[in-house]
């Protein structure tokens, strides 16, 4: 057992292995396949040397696994080559390659030997037979029916990893004509067509014995096919030979972080090999972006991702050409985006595509988005009930009023009662508010702001939260799987991540808007505080002057009497007398 000490990093809240050197990557069959973050891709739809994919792929099957990967390093290992060097590639392996490319070139135009032309005749002589054409002219066509869907049938008959030695349920046979995945539906038909009717007959389903018979009726023209002599063949083996060598040294590093682990996703130094270019719309720039084959069944995947997917079909009207294409949307609002928006997509080399949205797979993909998605639907509820209620009674009115030429009073019966609703509810709409208004009148300021926030958290906080948790479960490797790659493990990643992955244009103005917000903000409370001091005070007069009016006597009229008589008093100039006792003599 090998007991390497590999070195990890994190991304996508997962540990992901580090290639830091040669050593690292002479030991990869030594990693748990359990750590590799993709065992299996298509050599399609992807961004990458096609010619070093077809010389990895080398069963043919149009995809490449794990065990192709680790035969790439053995083969450098195998030719002695520095797996160090495989870090700094050097412009002399691509001038090398230049000059093995010429080589070949020259030799495709070689004349072939008289060996090499006798041996190309008998062959040809071979295939005239009955036994290597079992269907005859339209054989050449049966095949290639029958290698487009050779691996998933294949995969369809192997029986599972845990599945017991004897198993007593029935083999459960392959459908050809109904329940098949919109990705190879076409694919099967062909299959069904070309190659199962000729052998069994119009059947509706394929088990595995009919699916070996097939195979063997082609199994001779296959042989016959493979077995072509080649032209000069020692002399283009060679060449093939070096050219893998160079290939692999200028490119399998890249590979290996872009399959074991993802490290040119997640670094944001560049881009992976599945992410094709950079869309532009709605003051967003995309580059999380993918192509696609079918988008029926693209998106019925994609969905699962957690992620809001747009659908583009993009063109260049100049060449002609066309294809599809889905762009993740990580960041920003998504409330602009919708089927028949325009934008314009740069594939990798740079050439610019017109594209428009077919369609839109949602999901929230920002906090902020969740904090203003209640009040969004709260002011689309009121404005739709508030349209409803005056288009109802305009629609009323008006179909009263068409109806009858000669009921003129029941027309203005009709106008009228309208009307009356429509007061009615412009009364209630102010009794409305004069309550609220009522109710935030008896606050302080302290409460005031208290409910304000309270308010706020009630509506905005759940949405919040539930939409931070669904944000975190947001997964690319999803939406690979519904590209065809096989991912091993889930690929998360972070707000930081989904703002590089979606970039949103910067506004000029959001402080102005935020200053703006705040001081509308701070009016309202500043009149509102106002409209309560006046109150206040005017209450406090009020009862001053209750208070006063109680504490001061309130005057009565004084009761008439009648006078007493009047008696007669000594002036004041008259002196009073009193009589005195006459001094007595001795």
């Amino acid at each position: 057992m090998n007991n390497y000490n590999w070195r990890w990093f994190r991304a996508g809240r997962m540990a992901q292995v580090k290639f830091e050197n040669g050593e690292d990557i002479a030991n990869l069959a030594a990693l748990d396949k359990k750590h590799w973050l993709a065992i299996s891709m298509p050599v399609k739809s992807v961004r990458f040397d096609r010619r070093m994919l077809e010389l990895m792929d080398t069963d043919g099957d149009g995809r490449i696994r794990t065990p192709e990967v680790i035969a790439a390093v053995e083969f450098l290992k195998s030719k002695g080559v520095d797996l160090n060097s495989l870090f700094s590639p050097s412009d002399a392996d691509k001038s090398a390659l230049e000059d093995v490319l010429a080589r070949q070139a020259d030799l495709a135009k070689a004349e072939p030997s008289e060996d090499d032309k006798k041996a190309i005749t008998a062959w040809e002589k071979a295939g005239q037979a009955k036994e290597v054409l079992p269907f005859g002219a339209a054989t050449a066509d049966a095949d290639a029916a029958l290698a487009a869907v050779e691996s998933v049938v294949e995969q369809y008959f192997i029986p599972a990893e845990d599945a017991p030695l004897v198993i007593e349920e029935p083999e459960k046979p392959l459908p050809l004509k109904s329940g098949i995945n919109a990705r190879h539906a076409d694919a099967i038909a062909a299959f069904a067509e070309k190659c199962v009717k000729p052998v069994l007959g119009d059947v509706d389903s394929i088990d595995r014995a009919g699916w070996k018979k097939v195979k063997a009726a082609l199994a001779p023209y296959r042989a016959w096919a493979t077995s072509k002599p080649v032209a000069n063949a020692g002399l283009k083996d060679a060449l093939v030979e070096e050219e893998r060598v160079l290939r692999y040294k200028l490119h399998l590093l890249e590979f290996l972080e872009n399959f074991v682990n993802m490290k040119r996703l997640y670094d944001g130094n560049g881009l992976a090999v599945f992410q094709t270019g950079v869309l532009r719309i709605d003051a967003k720039e995309m580059n999380l972006c993918f192509d696609v084959e079918s988008e029926a069944a693209h998106s019925a995947l994609a969905g699962k991702s957690g992620c809001c997917v747009i659908y583009l079909k993009i063109s260049r009207p100049s060449e002609g050409a066309s294809r599809s294409i889905c762009a993740v949307v990580t960041a920003g609002a998504v409330a602009q985006l919708y089927a028949g928006r325009n934008g314009v997509f740069y594939d990798r080399d740079g050439k610019d595509w017109e594209a428009v949205i077919t369609q839109v797979v949602e999901s929230q993909v920002s906090l902020a988005e969740a904090f203003w998605a209640p009040w969004r639907k709260l002011g689309e509820g009121v404005s739709g009930m508030v349209k409803k209620f005056f288009g109802d009674k305009q629609k009323a009115s008006e179909k009263v009023v068409e109806t009858s030429a000669q009921s003129a009073q029941a027309s203005g019966a009709a106008m009228a009662s309208s009307v009356a609703a429509i007061g009615i509810g412009i009364g209630m709409v102010g009794a409305a508010m004069a309550s609220l208004m009522a109710v935030v009148s008896s606050m302080n300021a302290t409460r005031l702001a208290i409910s304000l926030v309270a308010l706020v958290l009630v509506v905005s906080l759940p949405s919040v939260v539930l939409t931070w948790f669904k944000l975190r479960k947001r997964d690319i490797g999803t939406i690979l799987n519904a590209s065809g790659w096989a991912v091993n493990r889930p690929m998360y990643f972070s707000m930081k991540r989904a703002r590089r992955f979606t970039i949103c244009a910067s506004n000029p103005l959001f402080w102005r808007c935020v200053i703006a917000v705040v001081l509308v903000a701070a009016l309202t409370v500043g009149g509102i505080l106002a409209y309560k001091h006046c109150k206040c005070r005017k209450n406090a007069e009020s009862a001053k002057q209750e208070q006063q009016a109680e504490t001061t006597p309130t005057p009565t009229t004084a009761t008439p009497t009648t006078p007493a008589p009047a008696t007669t008093a000594p002036t004041a100039t008259t002196p009073a007398t009193t009589p005195t006792t006459p001094p007595q003599g001795t």
